[in-house]
């Protein structure tokens, strides 16, 4: 067993809110993040919430939970992320290369995925199916869970709640429009929540559950000075595009701290408990900068227990990190200095 790095409250816990970004199967380095921090007795994960792959590690995530607490979560993302695996070496892009993420590029290019695929085929719904028990899940949700689409309609983002997850919202959350037919609800189709939401962080914040709200960031912020070739011009403005909405929320955030430190947050309780809200990150951009961003949509075993690994090595440092500096007293972590620097 690790070394219980974070530091104890005056209850003696720890009390977290998690907000998962997404990025396909990269998303197995979060996993890594969550396995370790289910290691800490003295924390506690108050809420959570998610984007297309951050959405499907929160709904396993809190469906194990569901059966055996802090153990069960951990062993549901295993089984998840192992079936994640198998499903993978069966794909044709795992087995056919550069040639096939090729003729991938050119189909979608040419064709919609109602010609692709009429028949909407989807491996990720038989994952979830099989893997994440949402009638448990609505029913006595351990904690709120928050899974972000968007309304291809308007372009607006909607965020479910734990009473109202399904595997048809988790598909939406993670519905890339040039592989997937929209996914429809209740009349509403949606697509990949990354465009609006990625993941939510206002709605989290809202919700005042705990002092620290912890952002997993698996999406690239940094990317090169002027790519040339059409792949890595389509890869870096796909970075952009699902980058954006971290940002601007966090941005929003900020205003609002700002403003429960002045005269409104003597007024509005809401805004007081946001300007004491502590808002921290792990950060996987120096392990999935370097990933061929073909690995998002066709990984290998291999890759997935890579970044599983690295997720876990990023955790604990940011478990190390915590204690050190809270060891020193109070440190203002969300302030812009320290935005800057971690963000």
């Amino acid at each position: 067993m690790m070394r219980n790095w974070l530091p104890r409250g005056r209850a003696g816990r720890v009390v977290v809110s998690l907000a998962l970004q997404g990025g396909g199967a990269h998303g197995a380095f979060t996993w890594g993040v969550l396995d370790r921090l289910l290691e800490e007795e003295d924390l506690d994960i108050a809420a959570v919430s998610g984007t297309s792959a951050g959405a499907l590690n929160a709904v396993a995530f809190a469906s194990g939970w569901c059966e055996g607490g802090r153990e069960g979560a951990r062993a549901a993302l295993e089984r998840l992320w192992r079936a994640v695996g198998r499903e993978a070496a069966r794909s044709p892009l795992g087995h056919g290369g550069a040639f096939a993420a090729l003729a991938l590029g050119l189909a979608t290019h040419l064709f919609s995925p109602y010609e692709l695929n009429p028949l909407d085929l989807n491996p990720l719904r038989e994952l979830l199916d099989e893997h994440v028990d949402f009638a448990a899940l609505r029913e006595r949700s351990p904690m709120p869970v928050l899974v972000a689409a968007t309304k291809v309609r308007t372009g607006e983002g909607r965020v479910f709640r734990e009473h109202e997850l399904t595997a048809e919202t988790v598909l939406a959350s993670a519905c890339l429009p040039q592989l997937f037919q929209a996914v429809e609800i209740d009349g509403e189709a949606y697509w990949d929540g990354g465009y609006t939401s990625n993941p939510p962080v206002l709605e989290l914040a809202k919700l005042g559950r705990g002092r620290t709200l912890l952002v997993v960031r698996i999406n690239p912020v940094d990317g090169e000075d002027s790519p040339r070739s059409a792949p890595a011009i389509r890869d870096r403005t796909a970075e952009i595009v699902f980058g954006r909405p971290l940002a601007v929320e966090l941005a929003q955030l900020e205003k609002l701290r700002d403003l429960g430190h002045g005269l409104l947050g003597s007024l509005q309780p809401r805004l007081r408990r946001l300007a004491r809200l502590e808002v921290q990150v792990i950060d996987g951009d120096e392990t999935l900068a370097r990933l061929d961003p073909l690995t998002k949509v066709a990984p290998d075993a291999r890759l997935l227990e890579h970044l599983r690994a690295e997720g876990r090595a990023a955790a604990e440092a940011w478990l190390r990190r915590r204690a050190r500096l809270t060891a020193r007293g109070p440190v203002p972590w969300a302030s812009r200095q320290e935005a800057q620097q971690h963000l």
